[in-house]
C-alpha cells in the first residue's frame, strides 16, 4: 500500500503543478499566432523621421509576448526593434524612429518583417512592403562648435555641405544641426549629426559631439560634409601678422581666473582678423579698445602701443591692459560693482569660479580685475564702458584715479551727470541699493567724462 500511496502523491503534485502553469499562462496548448493586419503610415517616409506601426496580434489558445520588427532598404537592417505584447488579442499603435545611413539611396524601397510570438514560442511572421524611403532635402546646414562658434554650411547638390573662409581652431568638436533656435543653439526638432560609435550619425539632444582634426596648420579654413557618405574633412591654413589665435596665447591666473593672454603690438585703426574660440559670436571685445567689424574681424582704436590682450573663456570677453597705465592716455576706475563688459550671468560666472560675479572692481590696483581702463578719446575726453552695478547686489561704489598710485581722485561732487541718473553721492560714484533708493537696471554703460567742463555722461549700451 506504501507505494500506492507515494504513486497517489506524486500524481497530486504533478497536477498542481500543470494547475498552476494554467493560472499563469493558459492552457498548455502548442499554438501559433494570427497577425489579423498589419500596416504602416505614412506609406512613403523621409528617412530620419517616425513612421508609426499598427497591427491587431490574435492568438486565442495562448498568451502573447512579444512582436518583433525589422525595417530594410537595400538589403541593410535600418532598424529594428521588440514590441512586449501582453493577452491573447492585441492592439499595436507604435511610433518608430527611422534613421538615415550612410549610403542610403534616395526613393528606395523599404520593406518591414513582422514576426509575432507567444509564450509556448509559437510564432508567425508576415511583411509589409510598397513602403518608400526619402532622403532628406535641405537648404543649409549649420557647424556649431562645443565652444559657441555656428558656421553655415552651403550646398549646390544637396550632398556636399561647405563652410569657406573659417577662423575654427585645428582642433574642433562639433554637431551639424538642420535648425537652430534664436540663440543661436541647437534646435532638436531638425535632425542633427554627431558621433556615434566614432562616426557621423543622426543624433538626438543626448547624443555626442563628432572631433574633426586639421593637421599641418595654424586654424581650419574650409569645412566640408558629405551628408551622403556621413563623412567630414577639412582644410587648414597658416597664420599671418596680423591674425589673433589662441595658439599663440599663454596662461594665466588673475584672481583666481583662468586667462588666455598674448602681449603684442596693436596698431590704431588696423583691422586683426580673430580666430577660433576668439572669434566666437558669444565675446564681447571692450568696445573702447576695440570696433567689432564681423564675427572674426576687430578694429584697434587705441593708440599704437604694446598691450596685452586678456581673453576669459568663461565671462566670454576680451579686454587690453598696458603696464603702469596712467594719465593723460587713461583714467582708472576702482572699487565696487564694475566689470568689463559680459553676457554671461553671475549664476554662470559663479559656478566656475565661486563667489565672483559679473562685477570684479575693489579698491585697489593689484591686477586687472581689481580695476577698469577709461581711454582717452579726445583732449581732456575719457570713454569708459562697463557692466555696473552688480547683479548679485545692485550696489556699486567707486571713483576714478590718474594712475595707479591713487592720483588725483575724481569725485562724484566735481561733476555734473547727464544722460541715465544712476550715480549719487559727493565723494564716491556710488549707485545705492537702500530699501527706499530707485532700482537701478544693471547693465552695460557707457561713461564719458569731459576734464573740460566736469561733465560725465551716462549711457546704457547694448552689446
Amino acid at each position: 500500500m506504501k507505494p500506492l500511496y507515494k504513486i497517489f502523491i506524486l500524481t497530486g503534485i504533478i497536477a498542481l503543478l500543470f494547475a498552476s502553469c494554467e493560472d499563469e499562462y493558459g492552457p498548455r496548448k502548442e499554438s501559433t499566432p494570427f497577425i489579423e493586419a498589419a500596416t504602416v503610415s505614412p506609406s512613403s517616409f523621409t528617412f530620419g523621421d517616425s513612421i508609426t506601426l499598427s497591427a491587431r496580434i490574435t492568438d486565442p489558445a495562448t498568451m502573447l509576448t512579444s512582436l518583433a520588427y525589422e525595417l530594410v532598404s537595400e538589403g541593410r537592417t535600418v532598424v529594428s526593434g521588440e514590441i512586449p505584447l501582453a493577452g491573447d488579442d492585441y492592439e499595436v499603435e507604435q511610433a518608430i524612429y527611422v534613421p538615415l545611413l550612410a549610403d542610403q539611396a534616395d526613393n528606395s524601397a523599404v520593406q518591414i518583417k513582422l514576426e509575432a510570438r507567444n509564450v509556448l514560442k509559437g510564432s508567425v511572421s508576415t511583411e509589409i512592403t510598397e513602403l518608400t524611403g526619402n532622403r532628406p532635402i535641405y537648404s543649409r546646414l549649420y557647424l556649431v562648435t562645443d565652444n559657441g562658434s555656428v558656421v553655415s554650411l552651403e550646398s549646390s547638390d544637396n550632398n556636399q555641405f561647405v563652410g569657406n573662409d573659417l577662423t575654427l581652431e585645428t582642433s574642433v568638436n562639433y554637431k551639424i544641426a538642420e535648425k537652430l533656435n534664436s540663440d543661436y543653439t541647437i534646435n532638436y526638432s531638425g535632425d542633427v549629426y554627431g558621433n556615434v560609435n566614432g562616426k557621423l550619425a543622426m543624433i538626438d539632444q543626448s547624443g555626442e559631439s563628432a572631433f574633426v582634426y586639421t593637421p599641418d596648420a595654424d586654424y581650419t579654413k574650409t569645412f566640408v560634409f558629405d551628408n551622403f557618405a556621413f563623412t567630414a574633412a577639412t582644410t587648414g591654413s597658416q597664420l599671418g601678422d596680423d591674425d589673433l589665435a589662441l595658439s599663440a596665447f599663454g596662461n594665466q591666473d588673475v584672481n583666481g581666473e583662468a586667462f588666455r593672454t598674448l602681449t603684442r603690438t596693436l596698431e590704431k585703426g588696423k583691422t586683426y582678423t580673430v580666430f577660433g574660440q576668439l572669434g566666437d559670436a558669444a565675446n564681447i571685445y571692450n568696445p573702447d579698445f576695440f570696433e567689432r567689424t564681423a564675427d572674426s574681424r576687430v578694429t584697434f582704436l587705441g593708440v599704437t602701443g604694446e598691450y596685452t590682450i586678456y581673453y576669459n573663456p568663461v565671462r566670454k570677453n576680451i579686454f587690453v591692459g598696458v603696464d603702469n597705465p596712467a594719465y593723460p592716455q587713461y583714467l582708472l576706475a576702482c572699487g565696487y560693482g564694475l566689470g568689463y563688459p559680459t553676457n554671461v550671468s553671475t549664476d554662470a560666472i559663479g559656478a566656475v569660479y565661486p563667489g565672483h560675479t559679473r562685477v570684479h572692481t575693489s579698491w585697489g590696483f593689484g591686477n586687472v580685475l581689481n580695476y577698469v581702463l577709461l581711454r582717452q578719446i579726445g583732449d581732456g575726453i575719457y570713454q569708459g564702458t562697463f557692466f555696473t552695478p552688480g547683479d548679485h547686489d545692485h550696489f556699486a561704489g567707486f571713483k576714478p584715479f590718474e594712475n595707479t598710485g591713487w592720483a588725483n581722485e575724481k569725485k562724484a561732487g566735481q561733476f555734473t551727470f547727464t544722460g541715465e541718473q544712476i550715480i549719487s553721492g559727493d565723494n564716491d560714484w556710488t549707485i545705492p541699493n537702500g530699501e527706499n533708493d530707485p532700482a537701478i537696471e544693471s547693465a552695460n554703460y557707457r561713461f564719458t567724462i569731459n576734464l573740460n567742463d566736469n561733465t560725465v555722461n551716462i549711457e546704457k549700451v547694448t552689446l
